[in-house]
């Protein structure tokens, strides 16, 4: 990716706009940007309906940095509204962005679908196998500490990006169907991916499966054709075992390898203190056998043992703490958790666009790594992903912002209507000091 060196000092004003060699130089960096995309904003947002009639809003571009900078920034709509007059995008009132920002739904999705299957295609051309992590995460609606919205994702491991993403309500539970698989693919998933009609499309496929289990939620059937009973061969177990067991999905048996991992005395003392707290705050009465299994570590793998040993199957489940941390990232850098909107479809809105910045700060971060892959395989002073994201966040927004303190000065006369509160009963104490500071005299208050 280049971006344009801007020296300040050489600013000029524009008769016309008042523009400066800044504001072009950033100007170009977003077209240079947007051109790597090979996307046809103007088509696709007549075609969803995004962009019906060019009012205030003359291009698709403009609604798109509106978008952006309303997810990137977190500012109310008064505030975006105020931006985008600043920016010359239009004299607009707040409900006037809210229609704008609740109209472009399916045109973000429809981007986001394009760069991903971009970028799946990308993927898919490399030999050699994939690794995939299946995962979710909740959001929660303002004044709510529920799940409001959940967010489904796929992250390749090999190059540390997402190749997959999902929206849906609280309703929408986890499932690996949500995502396509291909046979030259392995998959990580957690124990909530644990029941057949979500795995079954992932074996049809002749994926590979590594997915952790809870011992009575996953009937498996010993070679005997009896359900095995985990609890009694757990109690067998005292370092790293498995045996083979069948399970039944929609399309047939399929074969696994069942494998136990005890944990440490310490992690397993852990672990069963947090189930304990668990129960008893959903105040449920305690199986004995649920807390006795909470000391071990049980994955279902179709992965050949010549393919891998017990162990390393173990090692690769350990890696999909990579997805955890990635969410992490999304929701500490790029503030995924700070929903501000109660309506639908202009919640729909800020976590599409939200989940559009990430997927360009990867495209970013892929750019560097091929630039600099020594860089990211140093293991003495590794890169640190929180502070790339950060940076490249900046960037973003530097790219996307056009104004500086000139054109606020020169603008300030027009910003009145963003700035002032609607007229309200009850005077702001604030402007009632300013107004008594001002209109009277210091022997006012003294006797």
């Amino acid at each position: 990716m280049e971006f344009t060196t801007i020296d300040s000092r050489k600013c000029k004003r524009n008769r016309e706009g008042g523009a400066c060699q800044q504001d072009e130089g950033i100007a170009e960096s977003w077209k240079k940007f947007q051109q790597k995309w090979e996307i046809d904003l103007e088509g696709t947002a007549r075609a969803s309906k995004a962009l019906q009639r060019k009012r205030e809003i003359r291009s698709a571009e403009d609604l798109l940095r509106l978008i952006v900078w309303y997810a990137m920034n977190d500012w109310s709509l008064r505030l975006t509204a105020l931006w985008a007059a600043l920016t010359n995008i239009g004299y607009l009132s707040d409900v006037a962005v809210l229609k704008r920002l609740r109209n472009s739904v399916e045109w973000l999705g429809k981007l986001i679908g394009m760069l991903l299957q971009r970028r799946l295609s990308d993927l898919q051309s490399l030999p050699g196998v994939r690794m995939r992590v299946v995962d979710a995460t909740t959001i929660s609606i303002p004044g709510s500490r529920g799940t409001g919205w959940r967010m489904h994702l796929s992250f390749d491991l090999g190059n540390f990006c997402l190749d997959g993403v999902e929206i849906s309500d609280k309703y929408g539970g986890e499932s690996l169907a949500r995502f396509e698989a291909r046979d030259n693919e392995i998959w990580i998933a957690d124990a909530g991916y644990a029941f057949a009609s979500g795995m079954a499309p992932v074996l049809d496929k002749g994926a590979k499966l590594i997915v952790r289990i809870n011992w009575r939620n996953v009937p498996v059937i010993a070679p005997d054709g009896q359900r095995l009973k985990v609890i009694d061969w757990l109690r067998t177990v005292t370092d790293l075992s498995e045996r083979s067991v069948w399970m039944k999905m929609p399309s047939g048996w399929f074969a696994f390898r069942l494998i136990a991992a005890p944990l440490p005395p310490e992690k397993a003392e852990s672990a069963r203190r947090r189930v304990r707290l668990a129960y008893q705050r959903k105040k449920k009465p305690l199986n004995p056998d649920t807390l006795f299994a909470a000391g071990f570590v049980l994955l279902l793998t179709n992965l050949p043992v010549e393919d891998g040993s017990a162990r390393k199957v173990l090692a690769l489940y350990r890696m999909r703490w990579q997805i955890e941390v990635y969410i992490k990232r999304l929701k500490s850098v790029l503030n995924f958790d700070l929903l501000r909107a109660k309506d639908a479809r202009l919640a729909q809105t800020y976590l599409l666009a939200k989940i559009l910045i990430a997927l360009i700060t990867d495209q970013f971060i892929a750019y560097q790594v091929n630039q600099f892959p020594d860089w990211f395989a140093c293991l003495d002073r590794p890169i640190s992903p929180q502070r790339l994201t950060m940076l490249f966040r900046e960037t973003l927004c530097q790219i996307m912002n056009r104004f500086n303190l000139s054109s606020l000065q020169t603008s300030f006369h027009r910003l009145r209507r963003y700035l002032c509160d609607p007229p309200r009963r009850r005077l702001q104490h604030s402007t009632w000091v300013r107004a008594l500071a001002l209109h009277s005299s210091f022997h006012d208050f003294c006797p």
